[in-house]
């Protein structure tokens, strides 16, 4: 038998094989009593076979039982298991194995002494490599080394990539006990990433190796997620389960957290886990200090303060933004989250409170945050607010489905930071197809650019967008405030109705505000300066992307009744800065209280800063008054500020047509007070072929023309409630011009107004005029007058040297306001008659004798005339001699005889009488009497008989009035025609570029005898 020992043996493993069906092949290369060699040993499907050793010894020993199995040593083995249904399987070695206690797999009781055991264990998770090696008894007492690695472990929507794993191990009371660390390139769980997880495991696995408990410590290099990232990673995990579930508790501890929008220090974690095939769970309480907003974060919550900027939200926007961004620097977050991975991954905050350093608070409880589910987050609860400077806020709020819109209400107290004060009726928030609608009333009070609003109320109905932005709600609503003060400008209680422009009030999205608003029929009231006021406008127009505005038929009324500066606009814009509001204006116009001036056609730039407006430009300037003392001016360089209720205003005056520069302007008023002055300095008007005087006033047409001169002065107008008084100075060094009465050359002299604008002198103004030509020059007189009201003009008196006499003008009122007849008086006194023939020339006539007499002058519309003129010689008489030749071809006989006796003629009495227009036909009746024949004159028996008879000549002269003179002397003097007529030949001749012919010579008038 003892040689036959291996072929039984043999035979007793291969039936036992047999019986248990398993496969095997061996060879047994030792067989004693206790000992026992196997060679080339491979169990299990020869294919794919569970066990491979190259060589194993078994200890045996026999008792009352029979022989058993004490000890089993092996070289290199190679075992395949699976874990399947929380069962270790280790394929067909499960049929050699005994069972255990309870049934299935247990640990055998043998002595066992392995040099390298590999396992290649299949689980539903991922394929793992273990690489046992030790001694001892299997089933208490063994102590070895097992190592593991796995490229991917997949279990509950977590990944494990990289497990290596280097672990003690001992088996006490058949519990296999692992101790050492297990490290893993990352794991993937819920969307996160741990980066180079390492843990120290401590854990004991079941008899059946089919459970296990135990504790490891974690440590990670890092946790990225898509919200942020944690640096340092280390805590405590505690594990217990099988393959179907496992759970635990965790405590993680990270050194700092990185996230999108933020980032902190020390943050914890403290919760239960549990990983099932299904899927994993981790809940627990999160605290994270030291959490700071991203600066980039804390940039967005300055979009308050600047989107509020020249508002009166300003203070309050300004205050929310900084307490925001304090608050923002350090907090504390802690919330009580749980997070499900499985077909999808959930993140859930139940309650979860924020608290600043600064005292700020908010909190979500009643509800809470659902983010992952399919159909959208699920968001609800109730959440509050408040402490650091910020108001204190309720929401409540509600939600039907995970992403459906949210809704609830917001009750927020009174806001008041820096002067600004903020009250809110509770804030509806309803779900929408796009977004939350959002319903309240607004109350505000607070500053703006140099003023404040008391109380500005309006209702608000406003859209949040799904993507962030906030849309103020179409339509019209009513806007109201108690008072509204901006610099000197405070209006009263005003209820006003807001619609929005091209359908947006009001947008804010990215930072940016956009929008605009249309109010009709604007009508303010209030006060500028302490002056009441009256603003009106047809149509107003607001923008908010550039805070510009638009207006159209503006009308402001400035001052109490009876004293009301007026401004106009057809259209006036601008733009709302920090600085202050500017903008143009154009068709604007208006008056200033109780001077009569009226402004018209304005355009320029306007500015209101500082509490100051200014305005520049140009504008056109007229008269009020009815009918009008001067024609419209064109001003330029006007430049226009009222501050602390006064209005201080320059330019230039200009003629329009011609461009001429009339006056500098300077103006000041006092609206509360109603007083004010304007300055004019005219530094010299020049009239002449570009510049006529009606074309500055039309009180000169038909009284003046051909006017040449300059003409230079200053004036000054006052007002006060009480009236206008105006003065002025004006001075002409010499001025010609055409009048009714004839051709006026060499006016010199000023004129002190006491009414400028009515055009009203003091009395005794004089002028010298070098010469007044109404067909008989008069030369070097002097004027004494008085302008009137109302274009007249009071002569005390005019006086002339006149032919070795004088000529006056008697005192008078002229009239140039209507049409009706002016009468001017002229006395002649003491008149020489060879001295007036003298100044015409009449070289074949000469006379002696002294005149006086008078000559009516009568003018209207049509001209001017002589009535009843009439010119006495004085006593004693004077002759008249007649120098020329003439024969009886020329007058015939009894002409020649008249004429002979005008060769040297003595008279008593001569009267010279005068009727008829200037312009016109003239008819002079001449009268001698007491004529007797001088030394000298030829003489013959005839007209010596006829001198003495009392001979009286009538002589009757019809001709033009301003032509008598003048052609009395041509008919002596030929070269009078050549002299007048001559130029004006040689420029025709110029003009057409030949020979020219003169034109037919005036007639000469011929006396008409009686």
């Amino acid at each position: 038998m003892w040689l036959s020992r291996v072929p039984i043996a043999t035979h007793v493993i291969d039936r036992e094989l047999a019986r248990r069906g398993v496969a095997g092949r061996y060879a047994i290369e030792d067989l004693g009593f206790g000992r026992q060699r196997l060679t080339g040993v491979v169990i299990g499907d020869p294919r794919a076979p569970d066990l491979v050793a190259d060589w194993v010894e078994t200890d045996t020993d026999i008792g009352l039982a029979g022989p058993k199995l004490v000890g089993v040593r092996a070289g290199h083995v190679r075992l395949s298991a699976r874990l399947a249904d929380g069962k270790l399987s280790l394929g067909a070695i499960d049929r050699l194995l005994p069972a255990g206690s309870g049934g299935g797999f247990a640990l055998p009781a043998i002595e066992l002494d392995v040099a390298d055991a590999r396992v290649a264990l299949t689980t539903p998770h991922g394929n793992v490599a273990l690489r046992l090696s030790g001694r001892g008894r299997l089933d208490g007492g063994f102590s070895g080394r097992l190592l593991a690695a796995a490229p991917l472990l997949d279990a509950g929507g977590c990944a494990l990539r990289g497990l290596d794993a280097g672990v003690s191990v001992r088996v006490v009371a058949k519990a296999p006990r692992l101790a050492g660390p297990v490290r893993a390139a990352a794991l993937d769980c819920a969307g996160a990433q741990v980066v180079a997880p390492a843990v120290t495991l401590d854990a004991a696995l079941s008899p059946a190796l089919d459970r296990w408990r135990g504790s490891a410590r974690l440590g990670a290099a890092g946790v990225t997620a898509a919200a942020g990232r944690l640096d340092g990673l280390g805590g405590t995990v505690s594990f217990a389960g099988d393959a179907r579930r496992s759970g635990g508790t965790l405590a993680l501890t990270a050194a700092r957290l990185h996230a999108a929008a933020a980032s902190g220090g020390p943050t914890r974690f403290s919760g239960t886990w549990r990983l099932a095939e299904r899927g994993a769970t981790l809940a627990g309480r999160l605290d994270a200090a030291a959490v700071a907003l991203a600066p980039s974060q804390r940039a967005r919550l300055r979009i308050v303060r600047d989107a509020t900027v020249s508002t009166p939200l300003a203070p309050l926007g300004a205050a929310l933004a900084q307490d925001l961004g304090a608050a923002a620097r350090r907090m504390r977050v802690t919330a009580d989250l749980a997070l499900a991975s499985g077909a999808t991954t959930l993140l859930t905050v139940d309650r979860a409170e924020i608290v600043a350093a600064t005292g700020a608070r908010a909190s979500l409880d009643g509800g809470g945050i659902v983010l992952g589910h399919p159909a959208g987050p699920r968001l609800a609860g109730r959440l509050t607010l408040g402490g650091g400077g910020l108001p204190s806020t309720a929401v409540r709020l509600t939600q039907a489905a995970p992403g459906s819109a949210v809704g609830g209400t917001a009750t927020i107290a009174r806001y008041a930071r820096d002067g600004a004060v903020l009250d809110l009726t509770p804030l509806s928030f309803l779900p929408t197809s796009d977004g939350v609608r959002l319903r309240a009333s607004a109350t505000l009070s607070g500053p703006l650019p140099g003023g404040r609003v008391e109380r500005l109320s309006l209702a608000l109905d406003a859209r949040l967008g799904r993507g962030g932005a906030l849309t103020l709600a179409s339509g019209c609503a009513p806007l109201r405030f108690d008072r509204l003060v901006i610099s000197s400008l405070a209006l009263d209680r005003t209820a006003l109705t807001l619609c929005s422009l091209d359908g947006t009030l009001v947008r804010v999205a990215n930072g940016r505000m956009s929008g605009g608003a249309r109010i009709e029929d604007v009508a303010l009231r209030g006060t500028l300066g302490g002056t009441p006021l009256r603003l009106t406008a047809g149509d107003a127009r607001l923008r908010l992307a550039d805070r510009g505005f638009a207006l159209s038929d503006v009308a402001a009324l400035i001052g109490p009744a009876g004293r009301v500066t007026r401004i106009d606009a057809a259209r006036l814009d601008g733009t709302l800065g920090g600085a202050g509001v500017a903008g143009r204006f154009t068709g604007a116009g208006g008056a200033i209280a109780n001077v009569p001036l009226v402004m018209s056609a304005a355009d320029g730039r306007w500015r209101f800063d500082g509490g100051a407006l200014a305005l520049d430009g140009a504008l056109t300037v007229a008269d009020q008054a009815t009918p009008a003392r001067f024609e419209p001016l064109a001003a330029r360089d006007v430049t226009l500020t009222l501050r602390d209720g006064a209005i201080a205003a320059a330019g230039t005056l200009h003629e329009p047509g011609t461009g001429t520069k009339v006056a500098d302007v300077t103006i000041d008023h006092r609206l509360a007070a109603g007083t004010g002055s304007a300055h004019l300095a005219v530094p010299g008007i020049t009239f002449g072929e570009t510049l006529q005087p009606e074309k500055l006033t039309r009180l000169t047409f038909g009284v003046i023309a051909d006017v040449r001169g300059t003409v230079s002065g200053a004036g000054d107008i006052s007002w006060t409630p009480e009236g206008v008084t105006s003065t002025g100075r004006f001075t002409t060094p010499g001025t010609d011009l055409a009048a009714a009465f004839g051709p006026v050359e060499g006016i010199a002299g000023s004129i002190v107004f006491t009414d400028l604008l009515a055009l009203e002198s003091a009395p005794d103004q004089f002028a010298t005029v070098r010469s007044i030509n109404p067909g008989v020059p008069v030369l070097d007189g002097r004027i004494t007058y008085q302008t009137l009201p109302n274009t007249r003009v009071r002569v005390a008196q005019g006086r002339w040297p006149f032919a070795g006499g004088t000529l006056t003008l008697e005192p008078t009122l002229l009239d140039f306001g209507n049409t009706q007849e002016r009468r001017l008086t002229f006395r002649v006194d003491g008149m020489d008659a060879g001295k007036f023939l003298q100044q015409f020339d009449f070289k074949n006539l000469s006379a002696t004798g002294t005149f006086d007499g008078v000559l009516p002058m009568l003018f209207d519309e049509s001209g001017g005339r002589i009535a009843d003129g009439r010119l006495v010689a004085r006593a004693g008489g004077g002759s008249i001699a007649y120098l020329g030749e003439l024969t009886e071809k020329d007058l015939g006989f009894w002409g020649n005889l008249a004429f002979q006796s005008l060769r040297s003629l003595t008279y008593r009495d001569l009267a010279v009488e005068m009727n008829g227009p200037l312009a016109g036909e003239m008819v002079t009746g001449v009268r001698f009497a007491g004529i007797r024949q001088g030394q000298g004159a030829k003489s013959n028996f005839l007209l010596r008989r006829l001198t003495r008879l009392p001979i009286r000549f009538n002589i009757t002269i019809r001709a033009p009035f301003r032509g008598l003179i003048d052609s009395a002397a041509s008919f002596y003097d030929p070269q009078r025609l050549v002299k007048r007529n001559l130029q004006a030949l040689i420029e025709e001749q110029n003009r057409r570029g030949g020979t020219v012919q003169p034109p037919a010579s005036a007639p000469v008038a011929e006396p008409k005898k009686d």
